[in-house]
């Protein structure tokens, strides 16, 4: 009788455990720095789309991306400007699938692609199609904004799962706790660099910016996947003598070898910044690494004898 007693409850809590999970809405995300905002607040599984070092400006879609994203229940992404692939599953996706859209959508304090002098988009007279938008979307690299963040997507996953409106609240407000610590100590750190002038790969930095007063005084390309022209090269080459600019930066998904033609016969040091975490394992983590990342490599380019 013990025995029957046992495999009926076992039968009972296994059966129980399958319907709690069935009921788990199956949520996918395109970049790992939202992934690992999700995570805090979900402490669940969450797909994420991009898993490697592929960029959101060229990522193509697989059939096997099509079908993680018309099997899950909840679809968050940015925007179209920064993940142009998106727009085709978009079309595809059944009314099951909610999509939830961050820009236009967050409340977040977006600031516009910034234009003019070396900032400008090159003209490669290819016509070559690239929406940027009109804001920067770049977003969760401003601390301010990575918390309207956390506070929208609370709000619109507990409209999806209400039954766990509270255990996100709980989440949330330790992940945001923990979110302005790290904004203090990097403002610390950072003070101490955030007048030296750099130019950056493109212009991913701009929220990352404005948090620490940093100097950044142009960019590369505006579109990362197109390799800048002699001409480009060598307004770069005269901003840097005009400014004294200390370092240009790469980023690790682009070849080094234009960042070494731009700074040759100048006094500019090489960095590297990684707007997208690529060389970082994904999860609930990958978000202070990212940003921690960003202030150790350019106080290490940017600090005198550095």
């Amino acid at each position: 009788m013990k025995i029957l007693y046992t495999f009926l409850l076992t039968l009972l809590l296994l059966n129980f455990t399958l319907v709690a999970n069935s009921n788990e809405k199956k949520i996918i995300t395109t970049i790992k720095p939202i992934h690992s905002i999700l995570l805090n607040i979900v402490d669940s599984d969450v797909e994420l789309l991009l898993n490697n070092n592929s960029s959101p400006h060229d990522f193509k879609l697989k059939p096997s991306d099509m079908k993680k994203i018309t099997d899950s229940d909840v679809l968050i992404y940015i925007d179209e400007s920064i993940e142009s692939f998106i727009e085709r599953p978009l079309n595809a996706l059944g009314e099951d699938t909610k999509t939830i859209k961050i820009l236009g959508n967050a409340d977040l304090s977006l600031l516009p692609i910034r234009e003019g002098g070396v900032w400008e988009e090159e003209d490669h007279g290819d016509h070559h199609e690239h929406n940027h938008g009109a804001y920067d979307a770049h977003i969760w690299l401003g601390t301010k904004n990575v918390i309207k963040l956390t506070k929208f997507f609370v709000k619109e996953l507990s409209k999806i799962s209400p039954d766990k409106k509270n255990f996100y609240k709980a989440n949330a407000k330790e992940f945001i706790k923990k979110v302005s610590k790290t904004n203090k100590d990097l403002s610390a750190k950072l003070a101490s660099v955030n007048n030296e002038p750099y130019i950056v790969f493109h212009d991913a930095y701009q929220y990352f910016e404005a948090d620490y007063s940093l100097n950044s005084v142009g960019s590369i390309s505006l579109n990362p996947d197109i390799s800048p022209t002699p001409k480009r090269i060598q307004e770069i080459k005269t901003k840097i003598e005009k400014d004294n600019v200390v370092c240009l930066f790469r980023e690790p998904q682009f070849p080094s070898r234009i960042v070494q033609t731009v700074i040759q016969e100048t006094n500019a040091k090489e960095g590297e910044l990684d707007p997208l975490g690529f060389n970082l394992t994904p999860g609930k983590n990958l978000y202070f690494e990212l940003v921690t990342n960003l202030s150790k490599n350019l106080r290490e380019c940017l600090s005198k004898g550095g």
